[in-house]
């Protein structure tokens, strides 16, 4: 077995073929792939290359094969048959292995089997993964949860309850499970409880904006990014129940003659600075304001309470 660089351009070309995935890989990953160009080693079987590395950086071989796995799936090497032996070289710069954008390696059978051979745990993944989508993988889908495990380092529970999710949302295709994968992890959600957090999130999100849309009467167009950021806000941030959004909608209606969501989102803002969790608290605040204009011999106007609320948020 010959592992040893085999790249065009010279040793400055390297870092371009890295730059798609060197943020994807770890300290040891990069350790191991400029020993593997800086020193070539030829063994007659891939474990006994493994095993002389692993000695030779006084690392385990688990290590070793993890990082060549990991680069084999970039497409930085790729593991060849020459006469017997086997050969294990970074390819050549100038035609690199065709990556979807932002998708996960293209696997042919060959790397697939080594993978599956690798990660023995894989298959049982995958067969967990066949009974939440009721259904038996294609090749195809198989690489998808290869990928994700072994491409973006994702634990095999993490996937599993992704799958779980996008089949309870009713989204069947392994390639939507892949973007809302790729997606999950350029934004950091990496283990498992981080993304129990998230998918609670969009759960309670996709059940509240239906609901928003109705109290607004928005039901010919999707809701701005402006919009969804306040939603989400008054949603999971503030965690403002059906009845307190209702009151502060009927506010706004009843002063500016229209819904308004930004006007909504100011009153929800104050309440929630205040210190106001309920309808309740929102009625004794009320309830106060009355009483300390009574007792000024002053006229008590409900809208104005919440004007001059909106107009401490706002600065004015």
């Amino acid at each position: 077995m010959k592992l040893t660089p085999n790249y065009t351009g010279g040793v400055m070309a390297l870092p371009t073929a890295l730059c798609e995935h060197i943020d994807k890989a770890t300290r040891k990953d990069l350790q191991i792939l400029l020993e593997l160009c800086a020193s070539p080693l030829s063994f007659l079987d891939l474990d006994a290359a493994t095993a002389a590395l692993a000695a030779k950086m006084k690392i385990s071989a688990d290590e070793v094969q993890s990082a060549l796995g990991f680069w084999r799936g970039t497409g930085i090497i790729a593991l060849t048959q020459s006469e017997g032996t086997c050969a294990v070289s970074t390819p050549a710069v100038s035609a690199p292995v065709a990556l979807p954008e932002k998708g996960l390696p293209h696997y042919n059978s060959e790397e697939l089997s080594a993978i599956l051979q690798r990660r023995r745990e894989l298959s049982a993944l995958i067969n967990d993964a066949q009974q939440a989508f009721g259904k038996v993988f294609n090749t195809s889908e198989i690489a998808v949860i290869a990928g994700l495990v072994d491409y973006l380092g994702l634990e095999e529970e993490y996937v599993l309850l992704l799958l779980t999710h996008c089949r309870s949302m009713g989204k069947k295709s392994l390639r939507y499970v892949e973007k809302t994968a790729i997606e999950l992890h350029d934004q950091g959600i990496h283990g498992v409880g981080e993304l129990e957090e998230k998918l609670h999130r969009i759960e309670v999100m996709a059940s509240a904006v239906g609901r928003i849309r109705s109290m607004f009467g928005i039901s010919a167009r999707a809701l701005s990014s402006k919009e969804k950021a306040m939603v989400e806000r008054w949603i999971c941030v503030m965690q403002f129940d059906d009845e307190m959004l209702r009151r502060a909608y009927e506010i706004t209606v009843d002063t500016k003659g229209e819904a308004s969501m930004a006007y909504t989102n100011g009153i929800l803002e104050r309440w929630y600075t205040e210190g106001y969790r309920s309808v309740q608290d929102v009625d004794k605040a009320v309830a106060e304001y009355k009483r300390k204009k009574a007792g000024k011999g002053s006229s008590f106007d409900v809208d104005e309470f919440f004007e001059a609320a909106l107009k401490r948020t706002y600065g004015e």
